[in-house]
């Protein structure tokens, strides 16, 4: 196992990136536009401040606790019962969020992939193969979101091959500002959905305070920075390559572009597009599930086995994988609001409620340097 002394920024980095880019960066244009038009790009640009915001307050609270976890500080700020209460519904979170991929990932597989593969297969290969990861230690699941974050640049790479080489407009932008208000912030509300990942910060920090607290500040900012500029160039190339009246009836418009990429030597750069978004599927199901067990670790105040750890993981894993069959695909956005909703309470509302109280209570572990 590697030493805790190890660890590095990079991993924080890409753990963060990781859990962030997932099955939203498909849609975001498309949901974004509907709300904001053309001003897409500066909703995606407000919520990556948001989320920045978010973060320094995140930081800030787990500052004052450097060597526990949010599931251990929330005790010691609101008490034994209400700090229970608080763990729980992070471990609910964690799996439902888990749910709502599995159910996001299934629906874009089937649709473009897979047509007759029944979804319930989809899933079960989906959740094993993040049960597989999600029970090892945070150092090996660094090193393999340090890994695969490569694939990335694939992404990057096609977005300005697509400016290159298709029929674009960038009249399409145009009036910036023509939406201000309101429209912006809506979008921004969308955008956000897709940049959820960077609350794990609640529960990595104990495991690289030992990097400095500036420098988990400022890997959870690279970290938000990177991807929120990653979405603005998807938001930007969707709406140039798509007239308003296409993006707003194309759903999957990162898809559409890159299919429409016409390479001699691969007939369909679409499916090779998906096999490699697949990982990053993964990786955020792996991301979540790791939230819950280590709530889980905590919640039995003892060192939970590695055999142990996996049995839950599989507890947790068909809880999610049964709410995703359950749900019809008409359904989904049902569920999405519904998790939408919790994610604003346990990532905006708790985290700064228990800052507040650990200030007036004076409650800290020491500070890191």
């Amino acid at each position: 196992m590697m030493n805790r002394n190890k660890r590095t920024q990079t991993q924080l980095v890409f753990f963060i990136i990781q859990t962030q880019i997932g099955v939203g960066i498909l849609g975001l244009p498309y949901n974004v536009f509907l709300q904001s038009k053309q001003d897409g790009w500066i909703s995606v640009l407000i919520a990556g401040l948001i989320v920045q915001v978010i973060i320094t307050y995140l930081w800030f609270l787990s500052k004052r606790f450097p060597k526990q976890s949010l599931f251990e500080y929330s005790k010691v700020i609101t008490g034994k019962y209400v700090g229970t209460a608080i763990n729980m519904a992070y471990i609910t979170y964690g799996v439902l969020v888990t749910a709502l991929i599995l159910m996001y990932s299934t629906k874009v597989i089937k649709t473009w992939m897979l047509i007759y593969t029944p979804k319930w297969i989809l899933m079960l290969l989906l959740i094993l193969t993040a049960i597989y990861l999600a029970k090892e230690h945070v150092d090996t699941i660094s090193n393999v979101y340090v890994l695969v974050s490569m694939l990335i640049v694939f992404l990057l790479i096609i977005s300005f091959v697509v400016m290159g080489t298709y029929p674009i407009d960038y009249r399409y932008l145009f009036p910036v500002g023509a939406h201000f208000g309101l429209p912006w912030i809506a979008g921004a509300k969308e955008a956000y959905f897709s940049m959820l990942g960077f609350e794990l910060l609640l529960i990595l920090y104990h495991h690289f305070h030992e990097l400095g607290s500036k420098a988990v500040l400022k890997s959870a900012t690279l970290a938000n920075w990177i991807v929120t500029i990653i979405y603005m160039i998807m938001m930007i190339v969707s709406t140039i390559v798509f007239s308003p009246v296409e993006i707003a009836i194309v759903p999957e418009p990162v898809l559409y572009f890159v299919k429409s990429l016409n390479l001699q030597i691969v007939e369909r750069i679409d499916l090779v597009f998906l096999s490699l978004w697949i990982v990053n599927v993964v990786t955020s199901l792996t991301s979540y599930l790791f939230l819950s067990i280590e709530g889980t670790r905590a919640l039995f105040k003892k060192k939970v086995s590695k055999k142990k750890a996996t049995w839950i993981l599989f507890m947790y894993a068909s809880i999610s994988f049964s709410i995703a069959v359950w749900y019809k695909i008409d359904e989904i956005d049902t569920f999405n609001h519904i998790v939408m909703r919790i994610s604003y309470a346990l990532v905006c509302c708790v985290p700064l409620t228990m800052l507040m109280v650990s200030l007036l209570r004076k409650k800290e572990s020491g500070v890191s340097n």
